[in-house]
This record gives C-alpha cells, structure tokens and sequence, in this order.
C-alpha cells in the first residue's frame, strides 16, 4: 500500500517523505543499481546494518542499531516498485539487516534480510517470505510514465484510511438504504424511459416525413409538446443534477454536470425555435438528445446501486465465514471480521477521477467549437443548437455507464456464488496484488483426500494410527481432517507433542512420550537417514517413523474436484499467479500438473513462507465469502481484476469515442452540414459510438 498523506490531521500527524522515486526494470540489486540510498552525510553506515525502518505515517527513514545507540538516516531515494514493501516493513515494525555499500550519492542498499526480534545478525525463520517477495518486486516491470505513482493516486482518493475506519451503520440497514434507492431509481427511469421513447419515435417520423402536414407547418405546435417532454424527463432525472451541483462544489466535473448543461442549450434551443420565426427557418432543435442524455445517467445510477443493492445483499446475509484480504504475498482467504467492509465498498471508484480532469477539457471545447462553429455561419441563433450538438458529441452517452455496468454484472454473478467484493476499492486492491494464497484445503477440500491403505512395520495399528494423527494434527495440513476420522474410527485418541518441527523437504518432527517422531513424504523420510522399502511405488504415501525406525506407510489419495480444476484453469486464463501456501508435502506444482491437467504457473515458495502465508485470521475485508470450496474464492479474484480492467477499458474507450466524437461533429457544424445532423442521424450517431463502451461492458463477467 502506498504512504499516505491524512491531510484532515494536525501538521504534526503528518507524515514526511523524504525520499524521491526512480523507475527500475532491473532483475537483480547491486550496489551500481540498489533497491534504495540512504542519507550518509553524518556518518557511513557498515556494510551489514541491522535495524528497522520506520513507520511511513511519521517518516521515511531506517534506523540503525549502532553501538552508540539507535541511529536515523533519510531513506533519500527508492526504487517506485519497493513503495509498498518499505511501507509494509515499517508498519509491522520488522527487523531487518541492510546490505549496502557507501558511494558519494548515499548508503546504496542493494539487500534486505528479516532478522530476528532483539536484533543480532541471526536471520528470521520468516526471511523466506521477505526474500519471496523481494523477489517478486524485482521480477516485475517499472511503472509506466504514463501512471502516477501510488501515493499520488491515493492522495487523490476521496476515501482515504481514516474514513475507512470511521463507524458503520449496520449491514442490514445499508441494504434497506440500497434497495430503497435503487427502487427510486429504478422508477425514475422507467418514467424517463416513456417520455424519452416519445421523443425517439418523433424523431424517426420527423426523419421520415410521416407527421402531418398541420403538426410540421407550426413551429410552435412542433416544438411545445417536445418542449415539454424533455422538461419532464428532466424533472424526473432531477437527482442527476442535484449530485452533479454537489461535486462542482467538490470541484468535480462530472458527466451529469454536462448532462444538465446539454438539458439547458437543448430547452432553450427548443423554446427558440417554437417563438422566434428566425430560428424556426434553421435546423430542427434537438429535445430526444437532451431527453435521451438524462436517461441514460439514469440507466447508469440504477445500474450502480443494482450493483451495492448486490453486494450488500450478500454481506447482510449474516457473519462471513471467510473474508478475503490483501497481504504482501496476495490475496488471502481467512477467518476475520467484517469490520470496514461497507465503508470500502461505498468509497469512490478509482476511475471517477479520470473523468474530473478530462471532462472539464472536453467542455471547454464544446463550448469554444460551438462559438467557432456559430461565428461561421453567421447565425446567431444556432448557438444554443451548435452547442447541443457539441455537448451531446463530448458527453458521450456511456459515461455514466463506464464503471456501473461491469460493476452490476460482476457483483451479481459473485451474488451467485455466495460472494461479494467491497466495490471498486476492495476489487482494486484484490487485483493490484495479481497473486491468490491457496492452503492445503483449497486445493483439495474435504472429500477429495481419502486413504487407499495402511501398512505397519512392527508396531501395532492403534498406537501406528494415535502417532499419525498427532503429527497430522500438529502439522495443520489438509490431512488432519483424514487422520482425526481414521482415529475415530479405531477409537484411539492423540498424544502430547513437543518440540514440534517443519522440514522443507515435506515432513514434521516432534517428540511424543520421549520418541522422536517423523512424519512426511517418502523423499523426506530419505533425507533424515530413513530406510524405506524398495519398490513401493506410492507417488503421494505418507510414512511415519519412530526414533529413525519406519513404522507405518499410509497410501493416500488425492482426487481432483471440478470445481478446484475450473478455478485452476480460470486463474491461468487470466495470468492471475497461485502461492501454494501448503503444508502437506505431497502438494506440489508437478501434483496439480499430474491431476488438474495444470499447475497454473504457481509458485511453491520456501518452507517459512509458506507456513507465514498460511495464517488464518485477520486484514481488512476486501470481499466476503458465504461459501466453502475454492470456487468462490476464485471468483471473487478472478471477479475483481476484470471490473478492474473492464472500468479501465470502458474509461479509456469512452474517451477516444468522444474525442473523435466531438472533433467530427465540430466540422460538421463548422462546414454548415445541418442537413445530416438531423435529431435521427445525431441519436444514432450517439449510439453507435457509445457501442463498444456498452459491449465491453456487458462481456465483463465472461471469464
């Protein structure tokens, strides 16, 4: 996450960012190339310094254990990719140990190792996740020039973290809020959508000559009965206005601001024609286009709360069993509250921004063409008419749809599922970490690891099966389910184990009655000095020795369950990486190969960064689980990179469409072509280029 600057706080709150960011493509660190520099004009720094950085909310700094006591240095620059991390580091107060080299520029720190709490140059058994990590950010691509960096795009944010932690109303009482606004919605445009329809048709017997002759002669009663269905609609969208009034105070330019700008020009145009005998003799005013505009803000408004009155639906079914949350190795499925879930689904889409800095542009060049087109032409009274053509071609008719689209249909195919994802922001920081935690029991859930047979070495069954489900139970894998219903089964019970280990090479150690008991795959039971059978032929058994003696062999199987190899399959599809986050040795990549066909590019980290990315509880909610199995999860992963993606798309499509929108329809203006910008060819021609916005949209939950 990026350093946040809380600007609603006292000055002393603030936090200090001493370093500036460079962009970095490289593999590896070196000294010639760090990962960061460090202020080293008071002192030079040891090439192996222990310490930690400090918290990012008070300042950007590390500090140095030295033997005169702790001392401060200036991070002074970093590698924009390792914001997060340096963030992360200092929050959770971790103690690492800098490998560095003094160069005239500042400390060049081109290693981090985690140590141990108290310091010392013992690493941490938790270094294996950093170094994972460290590895991560190294391997992946600088930011583009084009993209502002994080804290920039977090300084902007509308909510930031302190309103994210502000009280919450009750679950059940923001879905009564949602479903009695989306009802008013709902109604409003359906009663936008009758008169508007009106409107339409007029327009295509306009075009087609099929209105009578006394209807066509009278400008007045031409231009009265539009007049007043386009007051209507505009009465009727009148919520559209009021939230555009309210963000212009914000300093928002919004698409409903110009949506109320085009209703003004368009009535006034409308009024003109139907009083003025002059204006009369021009062009044809255009009310459907200005009607038209107001239903489909209103389309876009019933479409987003469509989408929350989805998601809290869920979220108020009652406590989740799961939430998923974002760690620094991705995202995380695990037991939690839902503490912060409304405020982060209610915050503002990252895209809205997007439209407050371009939309003023594309109005002030409606308004400076329409001037343009008007001094050519020499008609006055074409102004109004001019910029209602302008406005209704830069304020595309898509916008208000860009981000409530994709964000109904994901969040009612996640409904289907049994999930929900916080909105835009839970679903953006799902997607920015592109990596999903899978534990043992994602994998293979319940029901898909059974036991083929049981073999015992000079022991009997009933102590054979107590030392196993005790050391399957100590391990919590996925086979702790397995060997508690097989203890049951023969009545024994589990022992106390002590000194409990975890090897890398797929096993677990521990002492039961004074015996040193082992209990892992075949290659690990190899590697501690374990004589196993010849020709056992077991790809996926699980062996159990005592004192150094093999007592027991259990076959065990692993069955591959449709809905795991669909949720494999779809995360390869969308270059989403899985962590294997397991505990039982016998899950590996070359497993999900053998079973699922694929082993969807998955990472297998170290033993203790598996063991820490195993963890169960905590973080914020980002989206809600109702579900057991690992569909769901993946859907919600899956779900929020591609309205993500899908809001990016549809964002960037809208405005090249309006670009060349608005340029096109400017010349039109400008050469005096009014015959072909007739109120039927200008809804089209609206339409057709607000097409592709709305099918990308509407192909958002197809993944």
């Amino acid at each position: 996450m990026p350093v946040f600057d809380f600007s609603g706080s006292d000055n002393k709150n603030k936090n200090i960012v001493t370093y500036e960011t460079f962009r970095s493509s490289e593999s590896t660190a070196t000294a010639e190339k760090p990962i960061m520099i460090l202020e080293n004009t008071t002192r030079k720094w040891a090439h192996h310094s222990s310490g930690k950085f400090t918290n990012p909310i008070k300042r950007t700094a590390f500090e140095f254990d030295e033997v005169d006591g702790v001392q401060s240095a200036d991070i002074m620059k970093i590698d924009a990719r390792f914001v997060s991390l340096l963030k992360w580091l200092g929050e959770n107060h971790i103690n690492v140990r800098l490998s560095g080299e003094n160069r005239p520029e500042g400390y060049a720190v081109y290693k981090i190792r985690e140590t141990e709490f108290g310091g010392g140059s013992k690493l941490s058994a938790n270094d294996g996740f950093l170094q994972f990590m460290i590895e991560r950010l190294l391997a992946s691509d600088a930011p583009s020039e084009e993209e502002k960096s994080e804290e920039e795009e977090e300084e902007e944010d509308a909510f930031d973290e302190a309103e994210l932690d502000l009280p919450e109303p009750p679950l059940q009482e923001t879905l009564a809020d949602y479903r009695a606004q989306l009802s008013g919605a709902v109604k409003a445009r359906r009663g936008a959508g009758i008169f508007t329809l009106a409107l339409c048709v007029m327009a295509l017997l306009e075009h087609f000559s099929l209105l009578p002759a006394a209807y066509v002669e009278d400008p007045m009663i031409r231009a009265l009965p539009l007049l007043a269905a386009e007051a209507i609609v505009c009465a009727i969208g009148w919520r559209i206005f009021a939230r555009a009034i309210r963000s212009l105070r914000q300093g928002k330019t919004t698409s409903g601001f110009l949506t109320m700008l085009l209703c003004l020009v368009t009535l006034t145009d409308t009024a003109l024609y139907a009083f003025l005998p002059a204006r009369a003799a021009l062009s044809l005013p255009l009310p459907a286009v200005g009607a038209l505009s107001v239903y489909c803000a209103l389309l876009g408004e019933s479409m987003r709360l469509h989408g929350m009155y989805d998601t809290f639906r869920i979220a108020a079914i009652g406590n989740a069993p799961y939430i998923v949350t974002v760690t620094a190795g991705g995202a995380a499925k695990r037991v939690g509250q839902v503490d912060g879930f409304s405020n982060s689904a209610r915050a503002n889409d990252p895209y809205a921004r997007w439209q407050n800095v371009l939309l003023p542009v594309f109005l002030t060049a409606a308004v400076v063409f329409g001037v343009l087109s008007t001094l050519e032409a020499k008609q006055k009274l074409l102004l109004a008419w001019n910029l209602s053509v302008l406005l209704a071609s830069a304020n595309l008719l898509a916008f208000p749809m860009v981000c409530a689209l994709p964000l109904k249909r994901i969040a009612a195919r996640l409904a289907k599922s049994g999930s929900a994802v916080a909105g835009f922001f839970g679903a953006d920081a799902i997607r920015r970490s592109n990596c999903v935690i899978l534990t043992d029991g994602d994998i293979f859930p319940p029901g898909t690891v059974t036991l083929g047979g049981l073999k015992t070495f000079g022991e009997e069954s009933g102590k054979v099966i107590s030392y196993a489900a005790t050391m399957a139970h100590a391990s919590e894998s996925g086979l702790s389910r397995l060997f508690n219903n097989l203890l049951a089964s023969d009545g024994g019970f589990r022992e106390t184990v002590e000194d409990v280990d975890f090897y890398e090479e797929g096993g677990v150690g521990g002492r039961i009655h004074g015996e040193t008991v082992l209990f892992g795959t075949a290659s690990f039971m190899r590697k501690r000095g374990v004589n196993l059978p010849r020709n056992l032929g077991l790809k996926t058994g699980m062996y159990l020795s005592v004192d150094g003696t093999l007592v027991a062999v259990f076959a065990v199987k692993y069955m591959p369950a449709e809905n795991v190899d669909w949720a494999l399959h779809a995360l390869h599809h969308s270059r989403i990486t899985p962590v294997l986050a397991v505990r039982d040795g016998n899950i590996t990549p070359a497993l999900l190969k053998r079973k699922f066909g694929t082993d969807a590019r998955a990472v297998y980290p170290k033993l203790g960064t598996r063991l820490a990315l195993s963890e169960r509880g905590g973080g914020r909610p980002y989206a809600l689980l109702m579900r057991e199995g690992l569909m769901p999860y993946a859907e919600v992963v899956l779900g929020s990179k591609h309205l993500c993606l899908s809001a990016r798309r549809g964002t960037v499509l809208a405005f090249l469409a309006a670009t060349a929108s608005t340029l096109l329809a400017f010349y039109l203006t400008f050469v005096g072509a009014y015959s072909v910008l007739t109120p039927l060819s200008l809804l089209v021609y609206l339409l057709l280029w607000s097409l592709s916005v709305l099918v990308d949209g509407m192909l958002s939950d197809r993944y």
